[in-house]
């Protein structure tokens, strides 16, 4: 993936992908933490220093091939007064994170068109950011949620089915290897099983449809 760009794009690109997952396993331990668990803030991983959250290994799968992880944030969900409630919120937080970030810079770009804020700045540079930041914090949001381990929608699906052990053990030990068959069918044959782009698209569509009508359309 990585080789694909070209340095201009890569300038851009990788910081705001690595700021972006550290957001989101920040919001991990943070939600957590906030729920009574310890194990984030004992782990160190409620900052928003990158170099706490990445694994080195998911890092360069990700901007090689386009599909990679980040140090999964451990919790224990025995710290909650409500487990298997405290374990969606928790799961949760990483993707809405990404969304929230998404929204907020949507605001921004319509401020700056509202304003002409960027008659001192070069236009192109802050308009390529802030659609980088865009389309990376909508897809990890997308991605994220899809229900098969190890991603976060994932945590939903155990949360509600939760007193079906034998089911669970199956679902998270298998479903590892399904997510990589998807991906790698979308990427190698060009099916697509799952939506992600099509979804991605339509979350920009309405953010941008109401926050900034005027441009939309």
């Amino acid at each position: 993936m990585i080789f694909e760009l070209s340095i201009q794009e890569i300038v851009f690109l990788v910081p705001i992908l690595l700021l972006s997952l550290s957001v989101h396993e920040f919001a991990h331990g943070w939600v957590s933490s906030l729920l009574g668990d310890k194990t984030p803030r004992m782990e160190g991983r409620l900052t928003l220093n990158p170099l706490r959250h990445l694994d080195l290994w998911g890092t360069l799968m990700l901007l090689t091939v386009g599909f990679g992880w980040a140090k999964p944030v451990h919790i224990n969900i025995d710290s909650y007064k409500k487990k298997y409630q405290g374990l969606v919120m928790t799961s949760l937080a990483g993707p809405l994170s990404n969304l929230l970030i998404a929204i907020v810079f949507t605001f921004f770009l319509r401020i700056i068109i509202m304003t002409e804020s960027l008659a001192f700045l070069q236009v192109g540079a802050v308009i390529t950011v802030i659609q980088y930041v865009l389309i990376i914090n909508v897809l990890l949001f997308v991605f994220n949620l899809i229900p098969i381990p190890p991603l976060d929608g994932s945590r939903v699906i155990t949360a509600i089915f939760n007193k079906k052990q034998n089911f669970i053990m199956n679902y998270n030990r298998l479903g590892v290897y399904l997510l990589l068959g998807i991906l790698l069918i979308n990427r190698v044959m060009d099916v697509e099983i799952l939506p992600i782009g099509r979804l991605m698209g339509g979350i920009l569509t309405l953010m941008i449809k109401l926050i900034i009508p005027d441009i939309a359309g």
